[in-house]
C-alpha cells in the first residue's frame, strides 16, 4: 500500500514511530536532509551524474531506460535491505521532487509487502517549508554577555525547566569563536543548518518568548540565517554580568582538557587581530603551561569585539542582569 503525504508536519508526526528514507544520491543527502532521514540511494553519486547527462543530451525517455538499467539488478539488494534494517515494514519515502526516484523504491517496497509513505513535493518542498518557517517573526529574548559568562551553560538549564530555547551554537556544533570546533563533532553544512533549526522552531510554541544565545552572523562555517539574525539583533538583550576571574575559572575548565599544541594553533588564527606581540606571548604563555593568564589575554580581544557589536544595538533594548536573575527565571 502506498499513501501519498501532502504535508510536512505530517511527515515529523509519522517519523515518531515510521522510519524515513532519503532515496537520493549520497553528495544530495550529504548537502542537506530531513533531519533524522536515513539515506537508502536509488542511484550512487556516479550512476546519478550518468543518468542527469543523458536526460540533458536525449531526454526524458532515454534517462528513464538508463535509470532502469542501473537500478534494476539492485532491486533484490534494495528489499533485502529493507527487512534487515526495518522488520515493522513501515516506512516513509522522499527523493528530491517526489518523483521518480521516490516512486520506484515505492513500489518496489510496496510489492514486497510495506506499508508505505510517500512525501509529495520531495525534498524540494521540505526546503520550502524551512524557508518559510525561518521567516517568521519570533519572540526572542537574547542572552549576552562576554566570553567565558556560561551562557550556554545558562541556556541548557533553561531548556532542562522546559523553558523555550534555540540553542544556535548547539545545532552548529561550535562554540562561535577561534577555539569554537575543539571537541566537537563536524559542522552541518549551511544548507543542513537551516534545516535543523527550522525542525527545532517548529516545536516550540509561536506565543511564547525564545530565548537564544547573542550570536554574530557566523558561527563557525555556518551562517545564521538572515531572518533569524535580524530577528536576534533587534530583539532585547539581557547582558550577563560576570566578573573577570569567573569568566577566566570558566574558560580555563572548558579549553585546559585539550592538547597546549591544539592551543596555540587555533590561537595563532589570531595572529591579525591579535598582533604579533601578543600571539606570541599568548603561544609562550600556553608553553608554560598559564592558562589563566592566556585566557585573560584572549578574553581581552574577545571582550573589545564583543563590546563593539553591543555598541550597535539600540541602547534602551539592552538590559544588564545577573546570575539572580537567572535563577529566578528557573523557578
Amino acid at each position: 500500500m502506498i499513501k501519498v503525504i501532502s504535508s510536512v508536519t505530517e511527515v515529523f508526526a509519522l517519523q515518531e514511530h515510521i522510519p524515513l528514507i532519503d532515496v537520493r544520491a549520497p553528495i544530495e543527502y550529504n548537502q542537506g536532509h530531513i533531519p533524522n532521514a536515513i539515506n537508502l540511494p536509488i542511484l550512487d553519486n556516479e550512476n546519478r551524474k550518468l543518468v542527469g547527462t543523458c536526460y540533458k543530451q536525449n531526454g526524458h525517455e532515454a534517462a528513464l531506460i538508463l535509470g532502469y538499467k542501473l537500478v534494476g539488478p539492485q532491486f533484490y539488494l534494495f528489499v533485502k535491505q529493507a527487512y534487515k534494517l526495518f522488520p515493522n515494514k513501515k516506512i516513509i519515502i522522499n527523493c528530491y521532487r517526489g518523483g521518480l526516484r521516490s516512486r520506484i523504491m515505492a513500489n518496489l517496497l510496496s510489492t514486497a509487502g510495506f506499508e508505505v509513505y510517500l512525501l509529495q513535493g520531495g525534498y524540494k518542498k521540505f526546503r520550502h517549508w524551512v524557508l518559510n518557517i525561518l521567516a517568521e517573526n519570533y519572540q526572542f529574548n537574547v542572552l549576552g554577555g562576554y566570553t567565558g559568562s556560561g551562557k550556554t551553560v545558562i541556556l541548557k538549564e533553561l531548556a532542562a525547566k522546559n523553558i523555550q530555547v534555540l540553542d544556535l551554537e548547539g545545532l552548529a556544533n561550535h562554540r562561535g569563536s577561534a577555539f569554537g570546533n575543539l571537541g566537537m563533532p563536524e559542522q552541518p553544512t549551511n544548507e543542513m543548518f537551516e534545516n535543523l533549526i527550522a525542525v527545532q522552531l517548529q516545536k516550540f510554541d509561536a506565543k511564547k518568548t525564545i530565548w537564544v544565545e547573542d550570536e554574530s552572523s557566523l558561527i563557525g562555517r555556518c551562517k545564521v540565517p538572515k531572518p533569524i539574525h535580524e530577528n536576534i539583533r533587534k530583539s532585547t538583550l539581557y547582558f550577563l554580568e560576570i566578573d573577570l576571574e569567573k569568566r577566566i575559572e570558566n574558560i580555563v575548565n572548558e579549553y585546559g582538557q585539550f592538547d597546549k599544541a591544539i592551543l596555540q594553533q587555533a590561537t595563532q588564527k589570531l595572529y591579525k587581530r591579535l598582533g604579533d606581540l601578543r600571539t606570541r606571548e599568548a603561544i609562550q604563555l600556553l608553553d608554560e603551561n598559564n592558562f589563566a593568564d592566556w585566557a585573560k589575554a584572549m578574553l581581552i580581544y574577545y571582550d573589545k569585539t564583543y563590546l563593539f557589536g553591543v555598541s550597535k544595538r539600540e541602547p534602551q533594548l539592552i538590559k544588564k542582569i545577573d546570575v539572580d536573575f537567572i535563577e529566578q527565571l528557573k523557578k
